[in-house]
């Protein structure tokens, strides 16, 4: 009667949540935020000794997240640090979701690895959100790549058409970065139908206006360890909905959900 009752109210509070418009202060928010988080990848990325997120973490965090990977789990977590200290920061009409992940690939390479990332016409069927891949220009370790991605969660199926810019960097021996940023993101409305059509960004349901992906890959011994950092923006939960239990929870936790998914997928394929 509860999962029941739960069910009944999570359906009556997303039915209203129709198009919402993406608001000039909101992207200015987002576009601030994504600055200092560039910056803190940047500057992490130059320290030949905390090359990856968790060499930044306190000894025993490290140590748990060594602890996941190593005995084959997905690390997730929620990022912090980005916003600087003593910095008053607010999304007016929407929520960034900013989380990173980590496994560890026994027994694979870093350029193996590298080939399977970037062969983007083969992702869909490896990847549970990707419905469709393929690669629209490349130009040495640059790509510009079409994705059709389908998230479900509870009674809210989302599908989009994405355009990724990808550009890989190299760190010396045994390292690599990359990062995806998001160039277009279209909800689709009636996907799969005579009538399917792009809805415009910014009039659309707002469960995804902006993304951006930051990646690193360190080759330890025969190993290799996978971080992806992931930010997120979408529309803020209306208020009535944050007061039924549990809801909004459940609903912020796609962008995570999403991330473990990633993860899952190059864990299964890369062998």
């Amino acid at each position: 009667m509860v999962r029941v009752l739960a069910a009944v109210l999570l359906l009556s509070a997303v039915q209203p949540l129709a198009a919402e418009e993406l608001k000039k202060e909101t992207v200015q928010a987002w576009d601030r935020y994504v600055g200092w988080a560039g910056a803190k990848v940047r500057r992490e990325l130059s320290d030949p000794k905390e090359f990856l997120i968790q060499d930044n973490l306190p000894p025993a965090e490290r140590a748990a997240v060594l602890r996941q990977i190593e005995s084959g789990g997905i690390y997730v977590s929620r990022m912090g640090g980005v916003v600087p200290s003593g910095t008053r920061f607010e999304v007016p009409g929407g929520e960034i979701h900013h989380w990173w992940g980590a496994i560890l690939l026994r027994n694979v390479s870093l350029p193996k690895l590298l080939k399977f990332l970037q062969d983007y016409n083969n992702h869909a069927g490896k990847f549970a959100d990707v419905e469709r891949s393929r690669i629209i220009s490349a130009d040495g370790d640059r790509f510009h790549v079409f994705f059709r991605f389908s998230r479900s969660k509870a009674f809210v199926t989302a599908v989009y058409n994405t355009e990724q810019d990808c550009l890989y960097t190299h760190h010396g021996p045994g390292r690599a970065s990359s990062q995806s940023v998001a160039t277009k993101l279209a909800e689709v409305e009636d996907p799969d139908t005579a009538s399917e059509r792009e809805r415009r960004p910014g009039d659309d349901r707002g469960f995804l206006w902006r993304l951006v992906s930051w990646w690193r890959y360190e080759q330890r011994g025969n190993d290799v360890i996978v971080e992806l950092e992931s930010a997120s923006l979408s529309r803020d939960i209306p208020g009535f909905v944050k007061f039924l239990p549990g809801v909004s929870n459940y609903i912020r936790s796609t962008p995570k959900e999403s991330l473990e998914s990633v993860l899952a997928g190059i864990r299964t394929h890369v062998k």
